[in-house]
């Protein structure tokens, strides 16, 4: 147990169990601060599918003027 009486080895510990700490604390302020929403969730995705159902439909039906770009 003499490696733990060494001051260096105690400063980075306390060092290290302080960061975790304040990183739990900011975490759960940062959950709770922005908690999820079920519905923006589902709304989101929605519009994420209508988006690869229209990029889908324009590779398989290729127009003349968005070709000529």
């Amino acid at each position: 147990m003499q490696f733990f009486k060494n001051r260096i080895i105690q400063t980075i510990l306390f060092g290290l169990g302080a960061t975790l700490l304040f990183n739990v604390i900011g975490y759960m302020l940062f959950t709770h601060a922005f908690p999820k929403n079920a519905e923006e969730e589902a709304r989101i995705k929605q519009f994420k599918q209508v988006r690869e159902n229209r990029a889908q439909y324009y590779k398989d039906h290729p127009h003349k003027e968005l070709n000529a770009q």
